[in-house]
């Protein structure tokens, strides 16, 4: 291959056989599509910045490394998150730790908002992410990588290592805690305000404090 725009239009899957069969040029572009992906999800899995970074950068060396074996039984990105997320759970294995939240939640809005819609959407995604940090690892996983990833259920799955089964009741339950909880920044809610938050029941896997 001769240069990054002749590889730019190569698929996942192409760039990792290039790569595999010693391409330095493949990889480069692979982990310039791949590694934003595996940050952003590292970074609602672990709570230092710099961890996060680390993680991510053993996550990309251990693709580098596995992509030989690399079989191509599922997609790519796949395969890419499954190594993320056995990286961020060796490190609480490591610790003796639970996965703590994050603290910060994406903006996935692309277009400029008005100063008063701005003030609104930063209001919800700091009770969003309060609500995420009261979820378990794995429902928390699943709810990010279904609804922010975008990826199937069955991707998921492949991804945790659990059944399509427990893939759907967590992303179920999840939807409905979060539904429920943040019922009162739906539009036409009443007034928010301290007393206006359900006091559901905790989510499944809720961390004891």
């Amino acid at each position: 291959m001769s240069d990054d725009v002749s590889l730019a239009g190569f698929s996942d899957e192409e760039l990792a056989a290039a790569a595999a069969a010693g391409d330095p040029e493949a990889f480069e572009v692979l982990v310039a599509r791949t590694a934003p992906i595996v940050l952003r999800f590292i970074r609602r899995m672990v709570d230092d910045a710099q961890v996060a970074e680390d993680l991510a950068q053993e996550t990309l060396f251990a693709v580098w490394r596995g992509l030989p074996d690399f079989a191509f039984r599922s997609a790519l990105r796949t395969w890419v998150l499954g190594i993320a997320h056995r990286k961020v759970m060796d490190h609480y294995r490591k610790r003796r730790d639970v996965p703590a939240p994050s603290e910060s939640f994406i903006d996935v809005e692309s277009t400029e908002p008005l100063p008063a819609e701005a003030a609104e959407r930063r209001e919800f995604r700091d009770a969003l992410a309060s609500e995420l940090r009261r979820m378990h690892a794995t429902p928390r996983a699943v709810w990010w990588l279904r609804e922010v990833e975008g990826l199937s259920l069955a991707e998921i799955s492949a991804v945790l290592r659990i059944s399509d089964g427990s893939v759907r009741g967590h992303l179920q339950r999840g939807r409905t805690y979060l539904t429920t909880r943040l019922a009162p920044w739906r539009p036409g809610a009443p007034v928010r305000g301290a007393d206006a938050r359900p006091e559901g029941r905790r989510p499944e896997g809720r961390e004891d404090r």
